[in-house]
């Protein structure tokens, strides 16, 4: 997968576990595994509650781009000012 995917979800904790499911899913089509989805799915949880620890505006959003750059998914999220990047390799091709 060659262009990046943009996504906003509400940083609501009703809305937020959106980001990562999808993140799951996007490591699937990428050629990953269910194990590979879940793992990205745990670090991408732990990166999104470290960005909305404290009090947020409420109209505060989850500003997700998800990417395979080669080998890896990198899902980078924003959220206000602060951002965090979350990287998950990719199998190997078989040929």
């Amino acid at each position: 997968m060659s262009d990046p995917v943009n996504l906003i979800v509400p940083a609501d904790e009703r809305f937020r576990n959106v980001a990562p499911e999808v993140g799951g899913r996007y490591v699937v089509a990428a050629g990953g595994s269910e194990s590979d989805a879940s793992a990205l799915v745990g670090a991408l949880t732990e990166a999104i509650g470290a960005l909305t620890a404290g009090t947020l505006a409420a109209d505060a959003g989850l500003e997700l781009t998800l990417e395979s750059p080669g080998n890896a998914v990198e899902i980078t999220v924003r959220c206000g000012v602060k951002s965090s990047v979350v990287t998950h390799p990719l199998p190997a091709a078989r040929v």
